[in-house]
């Protein structure tokens, strides 16, 4: 085989949701919600307590992953609407979006079921990291929200400030992700580019250092010159966020995180289009987390922060062109579609934003503007990070 790319760990099934701002208003009378209780760090502990995470995710515009105590709620709230069986995970997602873009990839899975035999791309390789009769379906599920949609019941009355997306699942395959560092160590020595789906689900100590030992003996089998991509995420248990990065910064050479994610990490929300405010936060997670190259990509723009800044701007404009098309097309784009997205115009704040930084960081910075999508009027918001990796990816191959 010649697959240039490998990625794992995380697989899994997602139920994408159909949003009903009907179903929404109804339940919050059902459970009786006040504007009062919505907040983002309860205890998920009921139906009820994922109605109010979600809510206050929605009111400040801040996409999350909710981890219920019973799985079974999960399946409760979703039967309140209509929704699509898909498969998701990073690692996944982006090996979906690659075959259809005419790249073959190596994937080592977390779970094995029917929903994966189904929906997994024959160009896909893919090494189950469980056995193959252990066909228990954990569902993802996926909550996804226009910007400007007014929600209303009880003393409950804002309206969502941007598109976004709220995932809900306790999936035992991804708090207990499987890692074969011999099996699919062997797969990968000649592989050019590798993707590591974060470990955001992880919420046993003793399972996360596991991953980590699992995952350094797993890379060692690269090649050298082989380019380690850490896909970012919001962790259910934020210190293990940053054991993540202390444990893999010696292993991987980029880390890339979406908007949320960098704002999660500094601890506070920022306007993305001030400079300053971007710049300091840049400056902070790359200190911190003491990585070689640093990636941020957001509605407005793409950009790369550290060493090789000036060589990533092939990769920025693969992975935000990528999840633009995602964006205005959903789940069943074809390769003619993305290269329609290269056309559109950029978005004018991305520009003057881009043009800014450069000028403040120098050739520290690589900075890309997004693209104007704002005539859009069905926008799919689920997976673009995943979206953007796997094109990001694609730019990284020489």
């Amino acid at each position: 085989m010649s697959e240039r790319i490998a990625m794992g760990f995380h697989t899994c099934v997602d139920y994408e949701l159909v949003w009903d701002t009907t179903v929404v208003e109804e339940q919050i009378k059902a459970f009786d919600i006040r504007a009062d209780e919505l907040r983002m760090d309860i205890e998920v502990d009921s139906e009820r307590a994922i109605w109010i995470v979600c809510l206050a995710h929605f009111k400040e515009g801040i996409g999350g992953e909710a981890v219920p105590l019973d799985p079974e709620d999960c399946e409760r709230f979703a039967n309140h609407f209509e929704y699509k069986v898909t498969l998701g995970g990073t690692a996944t997602r982006a090996a979906i979006l690659l075959d259809r873009l005419g790249y073959g990839t190596l994937l080592q899975t977390s779970c094995y079921n029917e929903h994966v035999r189904r929906l997994m791309p024959g160009s896909v390789r893919a090494l189950p990291g469980v056995d193959k009769d252990h066909n228990k379906v954990y569902p993802h599920v996926v909550l996804q929200c226009c910007g400007g949609v007014r929600i209303h019941a009880n003393d409950i009355d804002f309206v969502t400030p941007r598109e976004n997306r709220i995932m809900v699942s306790r999936d035992a395959d991804s708090l207990n992700i499987p890692i074969l560092p011999e099996e699919f160590g062997k797969m990968i020595t000649d592989v050019d580019v590798f993707l590591l789906g974060c470990f955001s689900e992880v919420i046993d100590k003793d399972v996360l250092w596991g991953c980590m030992e699992k995952t350094r003996a797993l890379l060692a089998h690269l090649k050298e010159g082989a380019v380690v991509v850490l896909e970012d995420g919001c962790y259910v248990r934020k210190e293990f966020r940053y054991y993540v990065h202390e444990q893999l910064r010696s292993v991987i050479d980029v880390l890339s995180m979406n908007e949320d994610e960098l704002q999660d990490y500094i601890g506070r929300r920022i306007n993305i289009l001030d400079p300053q405010a971007v710049k300091d936060a840049l400056e902070k997670v790359r200190e911190s987390t003491g990585v070689k190259t640093l990636i941020v990509h957001s509605a407005a723009w793409a950009l790369a922060y550290g060493e090789h800044a000036g060589d990533m701007r092939r990769a920025l404009e693969g992975g935000s062109i990528a999840a633009s098309t995602r964006f205005r097309m959903g789940d069943g784009f074809a390769s003619e579609d993305y290269e329609a997205t290269k056309k559109i115009k950029d978005k004018e704040e991305g520009i003057l934003f881009g043009e800014e930084l450069g000028r403040m960081l120098g050739e520290r910075i690589c900075c890309i503007p997004a693209k104007d999508l704002s005539f859009v009027e069905h926008p799919t918001v689920v997976g673009l990070g995943d979206t953007f990796a796997g094109g990001l990816l694609m730019g990284l191959l020489r």
